[in-house]
């Protein structure tokens, strides 16, 4: 074999040098992607500095003590899914994670995670180690384990003895919520330890929607608008309420949204008539009307709308007489969304319009409730409404017997001037719902 000449020998070696450099290069780059994959992306739409100040609106609310939060959500397709309080005041999806807040205190907000368990993260998937870069990354001062709790409750204690309920009761149940059972276990352990009830400062926090949430619910809305037109497209006499489902749920997907905000309520025939129809198991037949309860969420905020259309494409005269009803009860609901007014003033407008058509005890619900990271979200019935809010109005009409149960619903924001209907481009008015179903007939199925 012929040796190499010495330019070739240099001109080797610089090759090898440039392989080397572009490989440690890639290398490099491999090993900081699977840093970064450590820590749990975060939704792109909030970033850390909105949590930061949602968290530091809160801290001078409560002025002094300490504040416990237990992240309380529950497993979806998706993953774990926090709940509002703690998803508001953090953006993490973290199961079995804390955040404690104490105004007084040099680390004034401090999350703390499970303790780690190399087991089973190999069937669940790895939790992040604690680090500088991690509480740089979600934005707290100081990041421990859970198993810290106790000292470092005790520890602030001595500092300011009182413990302040930020989170509201899980539901109807009779269980003790987690973090009020905890504070008496502290209260009987030391003496002088105040329990006092702050959760109006979080609700009144959340009632009114920042820019991006005000978003971020128009794009469940969107989202939800165009699962409802495809929806439509698939209705017909013959079809299960379960396939109907189907493909809502593909369109949801299809366009990014991972999560239904609620199950959605499909209804047709007898079951329009149902608030909560969950089984989603008849066959769409001639002549019925179907009501449609859906919404999409996005960014972990929620839409919430409910149309009424006619199996067949047109309203019977009695099935329109009803809808007609509903509607002008509805839209004299949404023009007293004003600033000032209350939840109990839009139901009394809608009421008022239906107890002179005759069917007040067929209304059978209220006609408001606030939504955002919750469908129905934190909010007081009697507090005036205020910019930011977002709330449904959803008047409704009920006969069992006529089979006849209509309800339309629409997210309406308030705003200085009055309010903006979100949901605006979805059809309402009785000729629209009409040509929007013939519309739909018309598309391939």
């Amino acid at each position: 074999m012929k040796g190499l000449s010495c330019s070739e020998c240099k001109g080797l070696s610089r090759r090898g040098f440039t392989i080397f450099l572009i490989a440690s290069v890639v290398i490099f780059a491999a090993m900081e992607a699977f840093s970064q994959e450590q820590i749990p992306s975060r939704n792109p739409a909030f970033g850390i500095v909105d949590f930061q100040a949602r968290r530091a609106s809160l801290i001078d609310s409560l002025g002094e003590g300490t504040a416990i939060l237990y992240s309380r959500g529950g497993d979806s397709e998706a993953g774990y899914r926090a709940d509002g309080d703690f998803w508001y005041l953090t953006g993490l999806d973290q199961p079995g994670a804390i955040l404690v807040l104490s105004p007084n205190e040099i680390d004034k907000e401090v999350l703390l995670l499970p303790q780690r368990n190399i087991e089973e993260e190999r069937w669940t998937g790895e939790r992040p180690a604690l680090s500088e870069s991690l509480q740089a990354a979600w934005g707290f001062d100081r990041i421990f384990r859970v198993a810290s709790l106790d000292g470092l409750i005790v520890s602030r204690m001595k500092h300011s003895p009182t413990l302040h309920l930020i989170s509201r009761p899980a539901g109807p149940s009779s269980d003790i919520p987690a973090d009020l059972e905890y504070y008496g276990k502290v209260s009987a352990r030391i003496p002088g330890v105040s329990i006092k009830n702050s959760s109006r400062f979080l609700e009144k926090l959340r009632m009114v929607k920042d820019e991006k949430e005000i978003d971020a619910v128009s794009t469940a809305i969107e989202v939800t608008y165009n699962g409802l037109s495809d929806l439509v497209s698939g209705i017909r006499p013959g079809i299960m309420e379960f396939q109907l489902k189907g493909i809502l749920e593909q369109s949801f997907k299809k366009q990014g949204a991972q999560h239904s905000a609620f199950p959605p309520i499909i209804g047709s025939g007898m079951e329009t008539t149902i608030l909560h129809y969950e089984k989603l198991d008849r066959k769409l037949e001639s002549g019925q009307l179907l009501l449609l309860d859906i919404g999409a969420q996005w960014d972990h905020y929620c839409a919430d709308i409910t149309r009424t259309v006619p199996v067949d494409g047109r309203f019977t005269e009695e099935q329109a007489k009803i809808y007609d009803i509903v509607l002008k009860a509805q839209k004299a609901a949404i023009d007293a969304v004003k600033l000032g007014a209350t939840l109990r003033d839009i139901d009394d407008a809608a009421k008022n319009v239906i107890r002179k058509a005759g069917y007040i005890d067929e209304f059978i619900h209220s006609t408001s409730h606030h939504i955002g990271l919750e469908v129905h979200d934190v909010g007081d019935y009697w507090l005036p409404l205020a910019p930011g809010m977002i709330i449904t109005v959803e008047p409704g009409i009920y006969l069992p017997d006529s089979e006849i149960g209509i309800r339309i619903e629409d997210d309406v924001l308030v705003t200085e001037k009055g309010h903006k209907v979100l949901s605006e481009r979805i059809p309402r008015e009785r000729d629209d719902i009409e040509a929007w179903m013939a519309g739909a007939g018309s598309r391939d199925r």
